[in-house]
């Protein structure tokens, strides 16, 4: 097994976005104008959108999308008046962000890295950090937690979409349960080597613990959560969530 995973995962997540990802599409001219006159929404998770009032004032202030490349998020923080930073290892991801930059002309600082490393930033550098579904391509989200907590300023925001674990548990047709919890490649052979061969990637899934308990560690106050669907699928039609947002502040 490649103990360079995360490597492996962003060259997956090239080829997924070349394959038109829906994750992958930058946003339009239209959606980037409209939301220069506070037209807009973004999302954390696959369908819900983020309430505004999770948001800090966002002209101005210091802004990371934190594996959050692909021309979605970033220009619209920017639109906004917004300092962005995106940190992704995906270079199609962090491209397709340059792409739309240049543009609609605004700067934006790209930096690629992975997030399972310190990452790259000075203490207390953010006022918010915008987290959408991606830890589920990293083994220990502990660390990200403790990171986040590291380069945000005192009241600064973490806005965070996780995964719950359900998707793992059934088969690509969600009708048959085929897996058990935690799901890890990186301790099941069998099961690293099938998600080679089915183009998942490397996907671990988290507990509660991890996610909220590893965000409380670190020192973060929870003030808001919500659910959200798959947003297609059988799981999606009998409403069960599958992943949920949360809203964090530094103390």
């Amino acid at each position: 097994m490649d103990n360079n995973y995360t490597k492996l995962n962003s060259e997956f997540i090239d080829k997924w976005a070349n394959e038109g990802w829906e994750w992958g599409q930058p946003i339009d001219h239209e959606t980037f104008e409209k939301a220069k006159n506070n037209d807009w929404s973004v999302v954390l998770t696959p369908t819900k959108p983020v309430p505004k009032e999770w948001f800090c004032e966002m002209k101005g202030a210091k802004v990371l999308g934190l594996a959050s490349g692909g021309g979605q998020q970033m220009p619209i923080f920017s639109a906004l008046g917004a300092e962005c930073t995106v940190l992704d290892y995906s270079e199609k991801q962090l491209q397709s962000e340059k792409e739309v930059a240049k543009r609609e002309r605004y700067e934006i600082n790209l930096v690629k890295a992975d997030m399972t490393k310190p990452l790259p930033f000075e203490d207390e550098a953010f006022d918010l950090i915008f987290h959408p579904v991606s830890n589920c391509y990293i083994e220990d989200v502990v660390h990200v937690w403790k990171e986040c907590y590291r380069i945000l300023k005192k009241g600064g925001i973490l806005l965070a979409g996780l995964d719950n674990g359900i998707n793992f548990i059934f088969d690509d047709e969600e009708e048959k349960l085929m897996n058990k919890l935690p799901f890890n490649p990186l301790k099941d052979k069998e099961l690293y080597e099938k998600s080679l061969k089915n183009d998942w990637g490397i996907q671990f899934s988290h507990t509660i613990e991890e996610q909220i308990g590893g965000q409380l560690q670190a020192g973060f106050i929870l003030t808001d959560i919500f659910e959200d669907i798959n947003g297609q699928g059988r799981l999606h039609d009998f409403n069960i969530p599958t992943f949920y947002a949360t809203r964090a502040v530094k103390k």
